[in-house]
Formats: structure tokens, sequence, C-alpha cells
């Protein structure tokens, strides 16, 4: 009984000691995980990180003409959220167990469509989803610990690479940056981004800014326009509209004039789209559009801001006499807002001198505003007088204005000391 307590007890202690380990405790070989972003496709490479320890790596832990695992421990993966090229090779998006086939002046990168395998040690040929052959080159600087990285940053590719000791392998992965931002935007636009005309807009402005996939934008601007016609969304279909045909020149201006016609004609709009219109209208030189367009946006009681686009067309057309009438009593008529913003709007755009001639009017009109004196005094530094800029920022601190009116006109008063 004594013998058979005795070998049980051996058994036992032989089975305990060859189960998985039942606690987690630190890798030798930590895990580590990189990141790229190419455009919308996400890249991650997943590995375990040996140290070379005054080993030889190539050759040695790394045998020639044997799969390698790229890293320790676990299968080292790497996963693409869309389609990419490796090396002028398509691969579909998903995720991959990423092995290399080492030799001395070259490697094959294999990407498996096994990626829960240990290691390399079940690695089949026959679950290859790619193999790309690359060269091995020398590590610039060498690394003790393994190491992935991603280099030669562009706006479609980046090259990933893996540096062990003094040796490092590297691949090419491309993205068809434009075919997957649509079918992103497609995706978006079936949720959240779809539910206002903000999220068409915006779709349709890649589209166009980009110069790629007119047709898709063209309908996702009529989509917009549709569901809530305005200045922005008006103009960007008219765009489109040219775009999507390969209209240039006055054949292209013609196809956006008539597109903003007919949506102007569809109704639902205010003066604003109108002045809009009239204003886009007259930055192509289609001044008879842009003249009646500012003409019905002042009848429908726009105020300021479509007289002073019909000023601009009257002058474009050398009629200064009825410009200057015009301007003289959009300026008398205009608000405080009005004139502030038309100043802005000019001073932003380089027309110094006239934002001053808007901001003396209205200070002129609402000296009592503080806010008004600030931006007197921010067109005055703008045009270099600074006795009149500090003269009109002390007027404004002296109206007691609210915290961010008054941390803005004291910045403004610190330029004018510098300078």
């Amino acid at each position: 009984m004594k013998l058979f307590l005795t070998l049980a007890g051996i058994a036992l202690w032989g089975w305990t000691t060859a189960q998985t380990q039942l606690t987690e405790t630190p890798d030798v070989s930590q895990a580590a995980s990189v990141m790229q972003q190419i455009g919308l496709t996400r890249i991650q490479v997943d590995y375990h990180r040996p140290s070379v320890q005054g080993r030889t790596v190539w050759g040695e832990l790394i045998p020639y003409g044997q799969v390698w695992r790229g890293g320790a421990n676990e299968n080292t993966t790497i996963t693409f959220s869309t389609e990419v090229v490796i090396n002028d090779q398509s691969l579909a998006a998903g995720c991959y167990g990423l092995h290399f086939l080492v030799m001395e002046d070259q490697a094959t990168v294999i990407f498996s469509n096994n990626h829960t395998s240990w290691g390399s040690f079940s690695y089949s040929e026959d679950e290859d989803a790619l193999r790309v052959t690359v060269p091995i080159v020398a590590a610039a600087p060498p690394q003790e610990w393994l190491t992935y990285s991603f280099n030669d940053l562009k706006p479609a590719t980046a090259t990933c690479s893996v540096t062990w000791g003094d040796r490092s392998i590297a691949f090419q992965i491309g993205v068809d940056v434009h075919e997957t931002v649509v079918a992103d935007l497609q995706e978006q636009l079936r949720s959240k981004a779809g539910w206002s005309w903000q999220g068409w807009h915006e779709a349709a402005g890649y589209c166009l800014n980009n110069n790629t996939h007119l047709s898709q934008g063209l309908q996702w601007a009529v989509r917009s326009v549709v569901m809530n016609p305005n200045g922005p969304n008006i103009i960007r279909k008219a765009q489109l509209t040219s775009a999507a045909q390969s209209l240039q020149g006055n054949q292209a201006i013609d196809a956006q004039m008539q597109s903003i016609q007919s949506d102007l004609d569809r109704g639902n709009v205010t003066w604003k789209e109108y002045s809009a219109a009239a204003s886009y209208a007259a930055g192509k030189a289609r001044l008879d559009e842009a003249g009646i367009w500012a003409d019905v946006a002042i009848k429908q009681g726009g105020g300021m801001t479509p007289a002073m686009v019909k000023v601009n067309i009257l002058e474009k057309q050398g009629k200064s006499g009825p410009a200057k009438e015009l301007k003289e009593k959009a300026i008398a008529a205009g608000s405080n807002q009005e004139l502030n913003t038309y100043g802005y709007q000019l001073l932003y755009g380089g027309k110094t001198k006239e934002a001053v001639e808007i901001f003396e009017a209205n200070v002129a009109k609402n000296g009592d505003d503080p806010n008004v004196w600030d931006s007197l005094g921010e067109g005055y530094l703008m045009a270099g007088e600074m006795a009149k800029a500090s003269e009109a920022l002390k007027k404004c601190l002296s109206l007691n204005p609210p915290p961010v009116l008054k941390t803005h006109a004291e910045a403004l008063m610190k330029q004018i000391m510098i300078n």
C-alpha cells in the first residue's frame, strides 16, 4: 500500500507540472502592437519582441531556408481594415498570420489565412493568401529588440519594416484611398451622417475637392439640396454638375449657372440663397445673372448683405455712381452685426482700407458697444496705424467689455507694444 501511494504521488506531481499555466506572468519577449492609418484604412501589427542578447540573429536564431514567425511566442499577425496592395499585389481586408522565409540576401514575406496558430510551427503553404519577395538590408540603426515600424509615409502608401539586430526586412503597403473613402462615406451616409443635408454636402465636397467619383458626388449634392437648399450646397451641386460632365471654360460656367437657376426656381429658398448665388456668379464674371439674383435678395429683405453684393456687381460693371449711392444706403441701414461681419470679410480678404471704413461707420452708429471699438482697433492695427489702434482699443477696454472681448483687446494691445 505504501509503495502504491508513493507511485501515485509521483504520478500526480508529473501530471500537475505538465498542465497549462493557470496564472499570468510577464513574457520575456514582451507583447507589442503598432498601427498606421492610410486614408481611412487601419493597418495593425501585433507581435512579441525578443532581444538579441549578444547572439547571432540572421542565419542562427533565424535559420536560412526556414519559415520564421516574425517575432516570438505567438503568431505575429497583421490586420488590414480594407483591401490593400502589397508590393503591387492585391490583398483583401482581414487578419493574416505574418511569416518570413529568410535567405541570406532576401526574404519572402508570407501572409497566411491562418492567423491563430502558435508561431510558424504549424504553418502550411496551402493556407497562403499572398507571398512577396523583398531584399534584406542593413539596419540603420540596429535594434536590440525586434521592432516593427511604418516608414516612408505618403498619402496612399507606407513601408512596413521589421528590424532585429543589424538587418531589416521591408514591404510596401498601398491603398486606393479615394475608393476606400467613398465606400466608407456610403456606409456613413446610411447612419447619422445621412440624417441631415450637411452629411450629404460634406460627402459631395470630398468628391469635388479630390476630383474623384464625380457622378457619385453629384448624386450626394442633389440629395443635400433636396433636403435643405442653401447657398453652400446649391453652389457645390452646380460645381459638380459641370465637373461630372468634364466641362471646361464657358461651358462649365453655363452648366453651373443653369444648375443654380433651377435650384432657385424650385422654391423653398430665401434671400440668403439668392445672395450667395449672386456673389458666386459675380466671382465667375457672370454679372447679368448676378445682378438679377442680387436684386431678388434685396427685394426679399436681405438688408445690407445682398446690397453689398450688388455694390460689387455695379463696380465691376463700371457703374461707380450707382455703386457709391447703394453702398451709402446699405451702410446706413446696416445693423451692428452686419457691419461688423462685412468689415471682417473685407479685412480677411486683404481689403484693409475698405474694412477700416466699415468699422469706422459702425463706431459712428454704435459707439456704446465695446466690440465695435475692438474691431476698429484690429482694423487700424492691420493697416499699420498703431496710434489709432491703441486709442480704439483703450476705448474698448474703458467700456467694461466681457471677459473674452477684454482678453482679445489686451492681446491686440500687446501686439502694438511689440511693434
